[in-house]
């Protein structure tokens, strides 16, 4: 069934470039008052600028979908993701089609054409993905295109996929029932025991088969394989180990035996490292130069005269692969404070604080005090945008507590971060709300992209227009 899969998505991938090209050309035709030449038949032939930039247009769809995951399977589950998807390709051709409005000495676009062409181009594929959502489901259970699947097996795993057949008979599956040691549950269409196997796949007439072993059923597996080499049925094994895995699990190659990578990490790739260093590099000089050389001026003389004590609050932090560093901060308490209580623990800042001085208070708030980041993020100590540095003590205190918690070191520490524009700053002396925090920062590691980044940015920045209640 995966063969008919992809096929389906590689027919959506060709519409999808003819609407492109049809939407470009219309836009071009109407833009430019070039309709009745048509009817008239004296149509000027294609410039090669618009051929090349039909071409970029092209290009640019084709690899921001291979970003996105636009023509994977799970997107084609749900229409509002498939759509939301979508939107994000129509909207990097918009930013494609200013540069090139702008780079283009001629006058090649216009505003009116890009309106035209990404309204056109919006409308048919939305239009497009159901009609051909319609189609397919057609070809699937009126024409008889699906197959008949059997589950070998009874883990967790298995029934939980048994459990969705709703999703299997879109892609065209159709989940019989499945043979196991002993019946799983009374609402499982339960058809006999391994003994079984081959007399279910010949009476049912069986396509394809998952095989799902859980722990005691998994010394049963070549027998299962030799039974199976009797029937022309294709075979895919659920490993158990799934549980451990997230849902952001990639199939990728070591030397040339395929291996599953638990978790997705996109940081993990160089070019997608290297874009995000540049992008740091570039926003961090940009407001060293623009805003920190004249605002942090301010901010130290104000600190200096209102209390005693340094500017810079300087203290080590655990960067990627926990790398040590030294991060930077205006100071905010008194010269005095101390981070360790009499029992040697960790004491995060909490709201009334009696160690944050009055400026302090309204550097916090504001979130002014970690402006002096920007030259960690200089450095390359840290990013922009990623998971909350926390203090050396902390760190110990909740990495073995904690599940996940030393993951966040996977990526360079931030500025800002998908926990902190959810609601998730200021003290976390509740274990649920560090959990909480740790819940959101491994989702973004998992779910990156530059996108995402700039969407943190933008939330930050209204955030800290708005107020944040958790800021102290």
């Amino acid at each position: 069934m995966q063969g008919i899969r992809r096929s389906f998505h590689y027919i959506l991938l060709f519409l999808d470039i003819i609407i492109l090209v049809f939407s470009f050309s219309i836009a071009d035709l109407v833009s430019r008052n070039r309709l009745p030449d048509v009817f008239q038949e004296k149509l000027d032939v294609i410039s090669l600028p618009e051929i090349f930039t039909i071409l970029i247009f092209f290009l640019i769809w084709f690899f921001s979908s291979k970003v996105s995951s636009l023509y994977d399977e799970l997107k084609s589950y749900n229409f509002l993701s498939e759509a939301f998807t979508l939107l994000k390709n129509i909207s990097i051709q918009l930013i494609t089609g200013v540069i090139i409005l702008f780079s283009l000495k001629n006058v090649l676009l216009s505003r009116f054409f890009l309106l035209l062409y990404l309204s056109l181009l919006l409308s048919g594929t939305l239009i497009l993905r159901g009609v051909f959502r319609l189609v397919r489901k057609i070809l699937v259970n009126k024409v008889g295109i699906k197959k008949k699947v059997l589950m070998i097996g009874s883990s967790n795993i298995g029934r939980e996929i048994f459990g969705t057949p709703d999703n299997s008979l879109i892609m065209g599956h159709d989940l019989v029932g499945f043979v196991a040691e002993a019946p799983a549950g009374s609402d499982l269409n339960y058809l006999g025991g391994f003994q079984d196997l081959g007399k279910v796949i010949d009476e049912y007439e069986i396509d394809e088969v998952l095989i799902a072993l859980n722990g005691e059923e998994a010394e049963k597996l070549d027998s299962i394989m030799k039974v199976l080499t009797g029937f022309p049925v294709r075979a895919r094994i659920v490993p158990e180990y799934f549980k451990f895995v997230s849902n952001k699990y990639q199939i990728s190659f070591f030397n040339n035996i395929p291996v599953i990578d638990v978790r997705n990490d996109p940081l993990d790739e160089l070019h997608w490292r290297l874009i995000k260093r540049g992008f740091d590099f570039i926003f961090s000089s940009l407001f060293l130069l623009l805003i920190f050389s004249w605002l942090g001026f301010l901010i130290a003389v104000v600190i200096k005269v209102s209390s005693r004590g340094p500017v810079f609050f300087k203290q080590e932090r655990w960067g990627r692969k926990n790398r040590k560093f030294t991060l930077y901060k205006f100071r905010s308490m008194v010269k005095e404070s101390r981070d360790l209580n009499s029992e040697g623990r960790f004491v995060q800042a909490t709201k009334d604080d009696s160690r944050v001085t009055q400026f302090g208070k309204f550097l916090r708030k504001t979130s002014l005090d970690e402006l002096p980041q920007f030259f960690n993020v200089f450095k390359g100590n840290m990013s922009v945008i990623g998971p909350r540095p926390h203090a050396v003590p902390m760190n110990i205190e909740s990495k073995d507590k904690i599940e996940n918690y030393m993951l966040r070191h996977l990526v360079k520490p931030g500025i800002t971060g998908w926990a902190q524009v959810n609601g998730l700053r200021g003290a976390t002396d509740d274990k649920k709300l560090l959990e909480k925090r740790i819940e959101y920062d491994m989702f973004y590691i998992e779910n990156w992209s530059f996108w995402f980044d700039l969407r943190i940015i933008f939330l930050t920045i209204w955030i800290g227009v708005r107020g944040d209640p958790n800021a102290y």
